[in-house]
């Protein structure tokens, strides 16, 4: 019978799942190559984070596919791919799928010489995990993953400890949660293994800044992990990824636009909750560590209960994740035919089928049975507690001297778990002021970006499953079609719209009522001038930007002249006439910040710290922009005449994209409270009284 589904399951893959992943370019794999071929062309990476600098890269290189995003994935994990990134998209694509069915080998082979299982029983924990099989369709990495963890529980086992500590970093440095298994060795008090990782650590950070450049790896450290470590990395209310943090969101958290209708909405139950669930999953994983004894089948349970702790608390799982799960599922089987408990090996099959199967999401709210919709949460934590109990018992069983050090890893554990429900309570309750401010917009999106006065209403560039695509509320005489290329950017004024269509080879700039005629190639971000006879733009060489601006845009006799010297990298700009505009840039890997052009300035640096988001006033008498302080964008206004500064708001959370309305007194931007990162909806504040 073993041998018989072993059959089914490779002919599913070899007739199914296999000639779907040959010829689409599904989501995730195409992340990783782009920003490997990026590097590969030489590109300044330093936004390779943003949404729409990343979506415009990818039209500019045809890759088939609507979506595209890094986040929350490492600077490092990307350079997977590297060597692949002088092929064709596809033919990337197959040769990386040839390379994962070829990394099952030597797994099968550790596995099977750590547990005792057959190679069919090995086979088949592959051969029956759904996410392995998302793994090939979607071209992630994680069987890439699985082989350095799998790799060093077997050289420690066989005394190589400073390559177990090696192969522990290398994991860590494609996705954060293996650091972990440094616990394992403080717990056992093995310093070469902490020593190797610690240098392998190190040495790979070094390589991904040499690669990547510092700024990146700041957007990485000071946004991107702390929000994925907060469980807003992603769409926070999609249960669909079966985390403790989503699930908790849907239930407990209200959003206008993603959730307005929670179960019950508590702030002080999700900011109790989630820590402490997290906490209660991962603790008993740390304390059942012994200090000493090298009996195998007890590291294998600690390993196992180390990695499967670190997926039952991860706040943005995915369905390809739990093909990490082998390596416990092999560890319990072999334990369970061992002492013949063929009942236990048979529910444990049915855990392990029921973690990796798909489950469609519900088509209304509903309250707690919305675990019968994402089962996996519950069979991981049902998982998770068998393997302790089998830690316990194995303790108990055996002679074991008592450990100082549990008792203080107990203190510290409950420590961060309060810190950290005492910080979600501040944040979720700071984040929601600016509910206040936000638009009712008439479709949801992924985010809506780049809010600007449009005629008498407003246009924002909307995200959504098909794409970029420019979108008006109240003026439907500028109501632009949706187009099949992504409408990236756009300025309005003097009854006109002009739009920034990404294609292959070069973005494009035209009028939203005539697309086929360009006005601008290899441009974008445009920017109308006052007088509307002078069209300022960003023009990009090799990913970094320079501020251009096209004299009498509209006529035959335009032309076109640099406002910013090459050594900047433009980020934004804003822009009334040639004589007076402002941006935000980078030079020689600094942090970004404002350069003012007016009349006693010329690209002069204004000392605002670390500032994005220009946008200037009608009346020439404002500067509103974002200023980075304390992990997150908040608006600031700089009074013009006077050089007085003062914040706007004091939240945890993003404003972006500051526009001014015709009044001069009202912002429009972008905000991220409540949602997650960058996903930002449309809110409008008036400023100045």
């Amino acid at each position: 019978m073993e041998r018989g589904v072993l059959c089914l399951c490779v002919l599913y893959l070899g007739v199914h799942t296999m000639p779907r992943a040959w010829k689409t370019l599904n989501t995730d794999f195409p992340n990783y190559y782009l920003s490997a071929r990026l590097v590969h062309e030489g590109f300044d990476t330093s936004r390779m984070y943003e949404w729409v600098w990343l979506a415009r890269e990818k039209d500019h290189r045809a890759l088939d596919i609507r979506l595209i995003g890094l986040v929350p994935i490492t600077p490092l994990s990307t350079l997977a791919v590297w060597p692949l990134s002088g092929l064709a998209p596809l033919e990337a694509k197959h040769a990386w799928l040839v390379f994962n069915l070829a990394l099952l080998a030597p797994l099968a082979w550790m596995l099977r010489r750590m547990t005792g299982l057959s190679r069919q029983c090995v086979a088949l924990a592959f051969a029956l995990s759904f996410p392995l099989h998302r793994n090939l369709l979607y071209g992630q990495f994680y069987i890439l993953l699985l082989l350095p963890i799998v790799a060093a529980c077997w050289a420690w086992l066989r005394g190589h400890s400073a390559l177990a500590g090696g192969l522990v970093a290398v994991a860590a440095l494609f996705k954060i949660f293996p650091v972990l298994f440094f616990v394992f060795f403080v717990q056992r008090r093995d310093w070469r293994a902490l020593l190797s990782g610690l240098l392998t650590g190190v040495a790979g950070i070094g390589v991904s800044l040499w690669v990547f450049g510092w700024n990146v790896h700041r957007t990485y450290l000071h946004e991107i992990l702390p929000w994925t470590l907060h469980g807003e990395g992603l769409p926070p209310y999609a249960t669909a990824s079966a985390s403790i943090s989503s699930v908790l969101h849907y239930l407990l958290l209200a959003e206008p636009q993603w959730n307005p209708h929670p179960w019950h909405n508590s702030l002080l139950g999700y900011a109790i909750l989630q820590p402490g669930l997290q906490m209660l999953a991962l603790a008993p994983a740390v304390l059942l560590i012994r200090r000493s004894g090298t009996k195998e089948s007890r590291i294998l349970l600690e390993w196992s209960a180390l990695l499967t702790a670190a997926l039952a608390i991860s706040t943005s799982p995915a369905s390809y994740d739990f093909v990490l799960m082998a390596f416990p599922v092999c560890v319990l089987a072999a334990r369970l035919l061992e002492r013949r408990r063929f009942v236990w090996l048979a529910v444990l099959l049915m855990v392990y089928l029921g973690i990796g199967f798909p489950m469609p999401s519900p088509a209304r709210p509903m309250g707690p049975e919305i675990l019968l919709y994402v089962p996996r949460l519950p069979l991981m934590l049902l998982l998770l507690s068998w393997i302790y109990v089998l830690l316990w018992r194995d303790e108990r069983a055996s002679e074991f001297s008592w450990e100082w050090t549990r008792p203080a890893w107990a203190v510290g554990l409950g420590a961060v778990a309060v810190v950290g429900m005492h910080d979600t309570l501040h944040r979720e309750r700071a984040m929601r002021i600016e509910y206040a401010y936000r638009v009712p917009l008439p479709a949801p999106a992924f985010f809506d970006a780049n809010p600007q006065p449009l005629g008498s209403g407003i246009g924002y560039v909307a995200f959504r499953q098909s794409g970029f695509h420019l979108v008006t509320i109240d003026e439907p005489a500028m109501r632009t079609d949706a187009s099949r290329e992504d409408e990236l950017s756009f300025t309005s004024g003097f009854g006109h719209v002009w739009v920034e269509r990404a294609d292959a080879p070069r973005s494009r700039i035209a009028d939203a009522q005539d697309p086929g005629q360009a006005i601008l190639i290899d441009a974008r971000e445009p920017i109308l001038s006052a007088d509307g006879t002078s069209l300022a733009f960003v023009r990009a060489v090799r990913g970094a930007g320079r501020l251009m601006v096209r004299r009498d845009f509209r006529s035959g006799s335009a032309s076109e002249a640099a406002l910013t010297p090459a050594s900047f990298n433009v980020y934004e700009a804003t822009f009334i006439s040639e004589k007076e505009y402002a941006f935000s840039a980078v030079e020689d890997g600094r942090p970004p910040g404002i350069y003012l052009t007016d009349a006693t300035h010329a690209n002069a640096p204004l000392s605002l710290g670390e500032a994005r988001y220009p946008s200037l006033s009608p009346d020439e008498r404002w500067l509103a922009y974002s200023r980075f302080d304390r992990g997150a964008w908040n608006l600031w206004i700089r009074d013009e005449r006077s050089g007085t500064v003062r914040r706007v708001a004091d939240v945890p959370c993003n404003q972006m994209q500051a526009a001014w309305e015709n009044d001069s007194k009202t912002l429009l931007y972008g905000v991220d409270c409540g949602r997650s990162l960058w996903y930002t909806a449309v809110a409008r504040r008036q400023v100045i009284p």
